[in-house]
């Protein structure tokens, strides 16, 4: 393991060992936060195709390697940090026989795998609870591992759908369901997946149990649904799209409006009088903005086509970043739209937080990944893991794992590797 020069507090998960069988983003955001928090989370890997992480193969990939390009995903290492990295070949039953002795040795299990492969392998939570009776097991799964869909596979696209969070994404009808670009559904399962942890850690510490953890990713997304499920039990209304405008209160303007340049854009929310009048203030009191019509909220939400159009045509010709500036100081709502490039090398509130983290990577050198979206006051929780690292390389911590936590000899590591078990 290695080893830091200069003590670091203690971390509020330090000391609980972490076995971590995710793919893809949902399981391993989960895992990441445990991470964060001090875990030693152990990223069990396989070389075949077939059992790959996706992500290792994800651009945008960091120029150089050898040629497979396994270790050099950005996307990877952003959701990867602080983890160790062993290679275990678990379709073989010696892997199998391997993998129960470090689930001897572990608090928490976290896997992500198609519904029923764990089962398959007889490694599910009623045959690992034997092994170790403490163990705290996290299955995340697309609908759920009870009721009808319970062995859908799934992505987290397809459990966003189930879930409603597409249908009510995009323009309004008639245009079709947008959905979103990325999968972000897949960051919401792993914050609640790491949640479900914690409690089940604080429950362990009581009581001395370990517990089965049944994480459904479409229930998460129904959860993040707003009032739309509730609406419909208690009205009968169908969803409908409302695009950026506000819905339920007589919020005008709302939406994202055009800025000086190419692609420039900044949202504004009014939700009063008074921010209204701000509004006109900002944009040197045009005669439009004292217009009848938009005196007060309800005018200007009967109205809102022709107030975008107006607003709309004050806004594309001014500096978005000024404009926000100006609109926060009279605190109106109102918030650049930042492209990528902005949040990485110009947003002044990032850098000051430090979210980003410079952490060594063995393979591509020192790499900058996103920190922890908090801050803590007498705790300590950081990104970089114990004891600072980025990503692991595929393998990379096979010695320490298999030599100073399973015990096992140099002879019988070397004869692991030849028989291709690690």
């Amino acid at each position: 393991m290695p080893q830091s020069n200069s003590p670091r507090p203690r971390r509020p998960l330090q000391g609980v060992r972490v076995i971590d069988l995710t793919k893809i983003v949902a399981g391993p955001n989960a895992t990441r936060m445990l991470a964060t928090m001090g875990a030693e989370v152990i990223r069990v890997e396989w070389h075949d195709q077939r059992a790959l992480d996706l992500l290792r193969g994800v651009r945008p990939l960091v120029a150089g390697g050898d040629g497979d390009n396994l270790n050099r995903s950005g996307l990877f290492n952003n959701i990867n940090p602080g983890k160790y990295g062993v290679t275990l070949n678990m379709a073989l039953p010696q892997g199998r026989d391997l993998f129960k002795q470090l689930i001897a040795k572990s608090t928490v299990l976290c896997e992500n795998y198609s519904p029923g492969q764990m089962d398959r392998w007889e490694l599910g939570y009623s045959e690992l609870r034997k092994i170790n009776p403490r163990l705290i097991y996290l299955q995340i799964t697309g609908m759920g591992k009870s009721g009808t869909y319970d062995n859908y596979v799934s992505v987290g696209p397809t459990a966003q759908a189930l879930s409603g969070l597409t249908h009510m994404s995009g323009f309004p009808e008639p245009m079709p369901p947008a959905g979103w670009g990325y999968s972000y559904l897949d960051h919401s399962t792993g914050y609640y997946g790491a949640i479900l942890v914690l409690a089940a850690l604080f429950r362990m510490k009581r009581t001395g149990l370990g517990c089965y953890l049944d994480a459904s990713q479409t229930e998460t997304g129904i959860m993040l649904s707003g009032t739309a499920a509730l609406e419909a039990q208690l009205t009968g209304k169908a969803t409908t799209r409302y695009g950026n405008r506000m819905h339920s209160a007589d919020w005008a303007p709302h939406g994202a409006y055009p800025c000086r340049g190419t692609d420039e854009w900044i949202t504004i929310a009014v939700q009063n009088d008074d921010q209204w009048r701000a509004l006109g203030d900002v944009l040197g009191a045009p005669d439009w903005t004292r217009d009848p019509r938009f005196a007060n909220a309800s005018g200007r939400k009967a109205n809102e086509d022709e107030l975008d159009r107006l607003l709309a045509g004050a806004t594309r010709l001014r500096d978005r970043y000024d404009l926000m500036d100006r609109l926060q100081s009279r605190k109106v709502p109102a918030g650049v739209v930042q492209k990528s490039s902005d949040r990485a090398e110009r947003d002044p509130q990032l850098k000051h937080r430090g979210y980003f983290v410079q952490l060594p990577h063995s393979e591509i050198g020192s790499w900058p990944v996103e920190g922890f979206p908090a801050r803590f006051s007498n705790l300590t929780a950081d990104v970089g893991g114990l004891p600072g690292r980025a990503a692991p390389v595929m393998g990379e911590d096979n010695d320490y794992v298999y030599r100073e936590i399973l015990g096992l000899s140099s002879e019988e590591i070397a004869r692991l590797k030849e028989d291709w078990i690690i």
